[in-house]
C-alpha cells in the first residue's frame, strides 16, 4: 500500500486535512486509490488544486521513470528521470523502473467531476485533483490507479481495465474497440500538400496522380480548411505562423465549402473524388472553427440556440449534452449529405480554453465525447479520427472510438524534428495505447527522412496515410507498407518502446533505440532500431525475441533483417546484437517462429513480410500469399528466396 498524506485547498487559499478521507481498494494486481471530501466550511474547494495527494512508498526506490504529460492543452510527451520531485505538472501517466528490476505504473484518472493529474513535489510525487470549477464543496472521486511488477507493459493494460471498471461507463479497452475498415488501407491528407487553400481541382488532380502512378489510395481527408471562412478572403500572409495566426482568429460561416475554392460546392467535388474509388473524410475542429461560429452567419442564426458566448466573444457549442448532440448532428447531416464516409475532429482537448467556470471538467468531457461518438456513430458508422484530444479527460470519457493521433503535427523537411516525433508518438502509445489505436500523423514520401518515417508507420499499428503536395508522391515509398489494393499491412497493437527503454531517455542511454509490436496474431515479432543519439556517432544495439511483449509460442526464432537481409537462428532468450553506424543507419527486423527447422518471412519486399502469407504450408515452397514478389523462408540453416 501507498503511504498518502492528503491536503485540500479552498478558494480562499486555505489548506486543511479536515473532512478529507483516503481510501485505497485492490482489484487483483491493481490498486485504486479515491477520495472522500465533505467540506464543511464556506469556501468551495479550489479549481485548479482541489485535493493534493503527497505519495510516498517502496517505487521511490528507483532507477528511473518516464512521465507522459501535457506540455499544452491538446498534446504531450515524454520526458526521462530519476528524481520524483522533477515529474512535470500535468502528467497523465508514470512508468517507474525500480532497482529491483521491477516496475510500478501509475494511471490517473477522471471522474463526473474532478481530473486527476501527477507532479513532483517538494518531498516526492503528488497525486492532484481538479475540476476547473469553482463551486464544488465536496468530493468523492477515484483518483488514480496503480500497480507492481516485472512486466510493465501488462500493468499499463491490467489499469486501464480497472480503471474503466470502476468508473462504470462502459467505456472500453482499445483490444475491445472496433477498427474502422477504411483505415486498412492507405491514405492521403490535404493539410501539408494544400493547408488553408484546399480546392477542387487541387483534390481532383490529387486523386489523378495516385491513379496515374498506380498509388492505391484509397481515402482522403479534407483538412483545415475546406468550408467558408470569410477572413481567408484576400488574406495575405508570409509565414506559417501568420497563417496560423489567421486560422486561429478566425470563425466559420457555413458548413457549405468556400464558394471561392469549391464553386460548385462540397457535394460536388466528394462526387468527383469518388469517382476514382475514393472514400472522402472531412476535418473539423470540435468547436466547429477555431474561434467558434460567425454571429454575422446565417449559419450563426440556424443554430444560435446550440450555442454559448465565451468572455471572448467567441461562440461555441453548449455544454448542454442535448444541445452539443445537436450541434454535430446538423454539421455532420450536412456533411453526410454531400457523401462524405467519415470525419477527423480536431481541437478536442479544449475544456480548459472553452469551458472552465461553467462546468466540472469531468462532465464537459463527458458531454462532448458523448455527442461526438453519438452522431459519428450515426451519420458514419464509428469512423472518425480524433485529434488534439490526447489529455486525459478525452481517453477515459470516449466509449467507442478508436482512433487518435497520438503526437502534435508532423514536420515535413526537418531533421530535427524526426527525433521529437518518434519520441512522442512511441512513448505516448504505453498510455493512449491502452484506450486507442494511435495515430502516427500523416507524412512525405519524398522528404530527407521518408524511409524513417515509412519505417515508424509500418510498425506504429495505425493508420498510414500521407500529405504529399500535388506531383510529388513517391510509389516506391509506399509499396513496401501495402498490397496492391492498398490494404496496408498493419501489426497488432500500438507500437510501444522495449521493456530497456521505457525508463531511460534515449538520447543519452548510448544505445539504440527500439520499437516494438507484434504481427500475426502474436505470433511472429517486429523491431524497429534507430540512433537518437545526442552525438551523431555509432551506438550498440541488443534484444531479445522475449523483448517482444506477446511474442509467443516458439522455443527458437530466425531474426530477419528488411533492408539488409540478414538472418540469424537464435534462441528466445537469446540476445540479438547489432551496430547502428549515425542517425541515417536504422534497421527493421522480424521475428519468426523458427520450428521443425522452418520459418516463413513471407514475401519480403513489403517490410511486414509474415502479413503477406495467407497459408502455410508443410513445404514452405507450397505456401500461399497475398501478393507476388520475392517469397522467403529459412529451412535447415538455409535462406530460400523464390518469385511468387
Amino acid at each position: 500500500m501507498l503511504n498518502i498524506r492528503p491536503y485540500l485547498t479552498t478558494t480562499s487559499g486555505g489548506v486543511s486535512e479536515k473532512y478529507l478521507k483516503t481510501a485505497q481498494t485492490v482489484y487483483g494486481d491493481v490498486t485504486v486509490v479515491s477520495v472522500d471530501i465533505h467540506n464543511r466550511g464556506p469556501q468551495s474547494l479550489h479549481p485548479d488544486r482541489a485535493v493534493t495527494l503527497r505519495l510516498s512508498g517502496d517505487f521511490e526506490d528507483l532507477r528511473g521513470y518516464t512521465a507522459i504529460y501535457m506540455y499544452s492543452d491538446y498534446w504531450s510527451r515524454p520526458q526521462f528521470g530519476t528524481d520524483l520531485c522533477a515529474v512535470p505538472d500535468r502528467t497523465q501517466g508514470l512508468i517507474v523502473e525500480k532497482t529491483d528490476g521491477t516496475y510500478a505504473f501509475f494511471l490517473p484518472m477522471v471522474s463526473d467531476d474532478y481530473k486527476c493529474d501527477l507532479c513532483g513535489g517538494e518531498d516526492g510525487l503528488c497525486a492532484v485533483l481538479f475540476s476547473w470549477y469553482d463551486k464544488l464543496q465536496n468530493c468523492t472521486a477515484p483518483a488514480f490507479c496503480y500497480a507492481c511488477g516485472d512486466d510493465p507493459f501488462a500493468l499499463m493494460e491490467q489499469c486501464a481495465r480497472v480503471g474503466l471498471s470502476v468508473l462504470g461507463r462502459g467505456g472500453k479497452v482499445r483490444a475491445e474497440r472496433r477498427y474502422p475498415e477504411i483505415f486498412e488501407y492507405l491514405g492521403w491528407c490535404s493539410w501539408d500538400a494544400m493547408q488553408i487553400r484546399v480546392n477542387e481541382e487541387g483534390l481532383v488532380s490529387k486523386c489523378s496522380e495516385f491513379a496515374e502512378k498506380q498509388i492505391p489510395v484509397r481515402w482522403s481527408i479534407l483538412d483545415d480548411m475546406w468550408a467558408e471562412v470569410r477572413p481567408f478572403w484576400d488574406a495575405e500572409y508570409d509565414t506559417f505562423g501568420d497563417m496560423v495566426g489567421l486560422m486561429h482568429s478566425s470563425p466559420l460561416y457555413s458548413f457549405e465549402a468556400d464558394p471561392r475554392r469549391f464553386p460548385l460546392g462540397l457535394a460536388h467535388c466528394i462526387d468527383r473524388m469518388h469517382d476514382f474509388g475514393m472514400t472522402v473524410g472531412m476535418w473539423h475542429p470540435a468547436t466547429g472553427y477555431w474561434r467558434g461560429i460567425d454571429p454575422d452567419s446565417p449559419l450563426f442564426s440556424e443554430i444560435k440556440d446550440l450555442l454559448i458566448q465565451r468572455p471572448d466573444g467567441r461562440w461555441i457549442p453548449s455544454p448542454e449534452p442535448g444541445k452539443m448532440y445537436l450541434f454535430y448532428q446538423k454539421f455532420h447531416d450536412f456533411l453526410k449529405a454531400c457523401g462524405a464516409d467519415f470525419v477527423k475532429i480536431d481541437f478536442q482537448s479544449c475544456m480548459r480554453a472553452h469551458y472552465r467556470g461553467i462546468e466540472p471538467i469531468g462532465r464537459t468531457a463527458k458531454t462532448l465525447s458523448s455527442a461526438i461518438e453519438a452522431s459519428v456513430g450515426v451519420h458514419f458508422d464509428g469512423a472518425i479520427i480524433n485529434c488534439m484530444g490526447m489529455a486525459s479527460e478525452n481517453m477515459w470519457n470516449r466509449m467507442s472510438s478508436n482512433i487518435s493521433r497520438c503526437s502534435d503535427d508532423f514536420k515535413p523537411e526537418d531533421r530535427a524534428w524526426f527525433k521529437k516525433h518518434i519520441l512522442q508518438c512511441a512513448y505516448n502509445s504505453f498510455v493512449q495505447g491502452q484506450f486507442h489505436t494511435c495515430d502516427w500523423d500523416m507524412w512525405w514520401t519524398d522528404d530527407g527522412q521518408a524511409v524513417k518515417n515509412s519505417v515508424l508507420r509500418a510498425i506504429s499499428g495505425g493508420p498510414i496515410y500521407v500529405s504529399d503536395q500535388l506531383g510529388r508522391s513517391r510509389a516506391e515509398i509506399l509499396r513496401p507498407l501495402a498490397l496492391d489494393d492498398g490494404r496496408i499491412l498493419r501489426c497488432d497493437r500500438p507500437a510501444m518502446p522495449s521493456k530497456a527503454d521505457l525508463a531511460r531517455d534515449p538520447e543519452h542511454s548510448g544505445a539504440a533505440f527500439l520499437v516494438q509490436n507484434t504481427c500475426c496474431d502474436g505470433r511472429c515479432g517486429v523491431i524497429a532500431a534507430f540512433d537518437l543519439s545526442e552525438e551523431d556517432t555509432a551506438v550498440e544495439g541488443a534484444f531479445a525475441p522475449s523483448d517482444v511483449w506477446g511474442l509467443e509460442g516458439a522455443d527458437q526464432y530466425a531474426v530477419y533483417e528488411y533492408f539488409t537481409g540478414e538472418w540469424k537462428i537464435i534462441g528466445v532468450n537469446d540476445v540479438y546484437r547489432f551496430t547502428l553506424e549515425n542517425q541515417d543507419d536504422f534497421r527493421l527486423y522480424l521475428l519468426l517462429p523458427y520450428v521443425n527447422e522452418t520459418a516463413v518471412i513471407g514475401v519480403v519486399d513489403k517490410m511486414i513480410a509474415p502479413l503477406t502469407v495467407t497459408r502455410i504450408t508443410d513445404d514452405p515452397a507450397d505456401c500461399e500469399t497475398s501478393c507476388h514478389g520475392r517469397f522467403a523462408y529459412i529451412r535447415r540453416g538455409e535462406l530460400v528466396i523464390l518469385e511468387k
